[in-house]
């Protein structure tokens, strides 16, 4: 497969990848499972966000965070939902196109490696082919 219709073909999943994702954040708001999860994930991103930045914050006290109100909630979770199925996406063909090219250059390296034997054993042939001929004319020259 040529090089350009690879590019063409993870452009195209990474246009296609955003509407999926817009589709599953609609989901997630809206099915129940979904719903909860994206609740306890946002949950507990604003919790780590906010002990996070009470820790980095000079002179802050430690004080009781509230927890956001199910529907900001949901929306942050979904959000996050989405975009990591987008990352997912994305991290993937990254991976998969640099596995690739490594492949590729793995043979490249394996033929030039075979091309450089096949070289060293055709030049062994004709040492041994000058050799003979050498010791063939030193042999008729003698006589």
């Amino acid at each position: 497969m040529s090089a350009i219709a690879i590019k063409l073909g993870s452009l195209l999943i990474r246009q296609v990848t955003r509407p999926v994702a817009n589709l599953l954040k609609q989901q997630a708001k809206q099915h129940a499972v979904f719903k909860g999860m994206c609740v306890r994930l946002a949950q507990r991103m604003h919790r780590v966000d906010a002990k996070l930045r009470m820790k980095l914050t000079p002179m802050s006290q430690e004080k009781k965070i509230r927890p956001l109100n199910e529907q900001r909630a949901v929306e942050n979770g979904a959000t996050l939902l989405s975009e990591l199925f987008v990352f997912s996406v994305t991290g993937s063909i990254v991976i998969w196109e640099s596995l690739r090219q490594r492949n590729k250059e793995l043979a490249r390296r394996d033929q030039v490696v075979r091309d450089i034997q096949l070289m060293q054993s055709e030049i062994q042939e004709l040492k041994q082919s000058i050799g003979s001929k050498n010791e063939k004319q030193v042999s008729m020259s003698t006589k």
